[in-house]
């Protein structure tokens, strides 16, 4: 009896061990913001139509967010579905924007009656997992250079939106860093609408 769960015990171990070498796989991961209902808009947001246009992507390295680093070996990839980061956080403002309350013209639809057009570049978007002996270390960045051109008299303000963040998982799930990343990401949204305030139907820094 001892004997068979010595046995059991080492091809649970085995079965570990390989789980815990990588594939090369590649992992999607869903881009979308994460909003507390506490942070649901509670009053009237001032009437402004704004569109959300062309997000580039600038990173230097344009290949993937990130890699996790297996702790027995090889390595798997993180990325988005359809390999297009700039239109998922194109796609994330916008949800981000609507659900603050803002009037948002959805993606596609033109920028035609719109108060404010957005538009910008990613600096940085990544996140990487680095397996360690009992736990996953997680870390996530984000940087993305973004303009908003009032159209009524074309002026523009611009904001580069910083985001990083770090977490440590005792058992790694590929949505330990699908949630972080997106933290960081609605986090850095967050600064659009704290440091901007709207005046005669044109968006403005509060602290020019």
């Amino acid at each position: 009896m001892k004997r068979r769960r010595m046995l059991l015990m080492c091809w649970v171990s085995l079965i570990a061990l390989a789980g815990c070498a990588g594939t090369g796989e590649v992992i999607p991961l869903q881009i979308h913001p994460i909003l507390a209902k506490s942070e649901a808009v509670s009053k009237p947001t001032p009437t402004l139509r704004v569109a959300v246009g062309s997000i580039e992507d600038g990173r230097s390295h344009k290949t993937g967010l990130g890699v996790r680093t297996h702790l027995w070996g090889g390595v798997s990839y993180f990325d988005v579905p359809g390999g297009n980061p700039a239109d998922v956080v194109a796609q994330a403002l916008v949800d981000y924007l609507t659900a603050k309350g803002w009037q948002v013209t959805k993606r596609g639809d033109g920028e035609t009656g719109a108060d404010v057009v957005f538009t910008g570049k990613i600096l940085d978007f990544s996140v990487h997992a680095k397996s360690r002996v009992g736990f996953t270390e997680v870390t996530a960045k984000t940087k993305v250079a973004l303009q908003a051109q009032n159209v009524a008299d074309g002026s523009a303000i611009r904001m580069t939106l910083n985001g990083n963040g770090a977490d440590d998982v005792f058992w790694f799930d590929p949505e330990d860093a699908q949630a972080l990343l997106n933290d960081v990401l609605t986090d850095s949204f967050g600064k659009l609408v704290q440091d901007t305030t709207v005046e005669n139907k044109q968006l403005r820094l509060k602290n020019p």
